[in-house]
């Protein structure tokens, strides 16, 4: 089941920290193969719309929760985000000065519903999955691997860290964005649409079937081990969690 959109004083150095300035990227029209069969089986058409350049930041989302008090930690309703939101941050309106290194990191630990919340508030949205799939497919710059999907399952393989990177330290892609993979999972729009028998409520029935013999049958691409994991880890998610790992970008659509 697909989720409604109905829901809808800090020191000088977190201030400065702040990117003054959050590059939209125009993603040019294209043919996008979804990733389980369905129908036709034929692509779908994604228009042309924008792309945050990164991700948002821990300092972009303090502005945020200073302006929205409502989404501060500490009255953020749970049927919007669970216990773990924001529990990286010191307190309500501070990340800490303990945690400086990283104010440009990703925001993490925030639900779906706060990024749907933030991405309004900016007057923009949160891209669907054919849109995100279709803008990570970008061919990336200068990265040690043979192909993007060695890259990305380099990554799934390691532990995250216990300090999050900046934005802009894995790799840049075709389209100019930063860490479409590398850095941290993102939230999309529509990330649990991909279930058709089921809905997020408890039955894993699709899920079960991802992993084995049959549900393989399903997906266009059987060798695509990384898009069998990410697939995988959007069906588990539901709105309200909030994760180490997990974080968004903004996208606009182009009238």
């Amino acid at each position: 089941m697909l989720i409604s959109t109905a829901f809808f004083g800090v020191s000088f150095a977190q201030k400065k920290a702040v990117n003054p300035g959050k590059r939209m990227l125009v993603v040019k029209r294209g043919l996008y193969q979804p990733f389980f069969i369905t129908g036709n089986n034929k692509p779908v058409e994604v228009k042309a719309f924008k792309l945050a350049e990164t991700a948002v930041t821990n300092a972009e989302f303090l502005e945020f929760v200073k302006s929205n008090p409502e989404w501060r930690r500490s009255k953020v309703n749970r049927l919007f985000a669970d216990i773990n939101y924001l529990k990286h941050w010191d307190n309500d309106l501070s990340i800490g000065k303990s945690n400086q290194n990283i104010y440009n990191s990703p925001v993490v630990n925030v639900s779906w519903f706060a990024a749907q919340a933030y991405s309004k508030w900016k007057n923009k949205r949160l891209p669907t999955v054919a849109e995100w799939e279709y803008a990570g497919l970008g061919t990336p710059k200068n990265i040690k691997q043979s192909s993007l999907t060695d890259y990305i399952l380099d990554w799934y393989k390691k532990p995250n860290l216990p300090v999050l990177p900046n934005i802009k330290t894995t790799y840049q892609n075709a389209y100019g964005l930063y860490d479409m993979h590398g850095l941290i999972w993102e939230w999309t729009f529509n990330f649990n649409s991909y279930i058709t028998t089921a809905d997020s409520r408890g039955n894993n029935s699709d899920d079960q079937q991802m992993f084995c013999a049959a549900g393989s049958l399903n997906v266009a691409d059987k060798e695509d081990y990384a898009g069998y994991l990410r697939f995988s880890y959007r069906g588990s998610l539901k709105g309200n969690y909030c994760i180490a790992n997990l974080g968004f970008r903004c996208a606009e659509s182009i009238n």
